[in-house]
């Protein structure tokens, strides 16, 4: 069974991290079934992309 991680950030954001495979497909290109999802601890922060740039005051949706 392959697990993936997932982090979610403050924005409501949620980011995909690192997999690993199962012990019997580790090192090929097939997909193991099923997945299972493994949560991470919540970011303190927002993802990348809805930070906003140097000389900006706040985010404008």
């Amino acid at each position: 069974m392959r697990t993936q991680d997932y982090r979610k950030y403050t924005c409501g954001c949620r980011k995909q991290e690192e997999f690993r495979q199962c012990a019997a497909r580790q090192g090929t290109n097939v997909k193991c079934s099923p997945v299972s999802q493994n949560r991470l601890p919540n970011s303190t922060h927002m993802c990348p992309r809805h930070m906003v740039k140097p000389g900006k005051d706040e985010m404008r949706r």
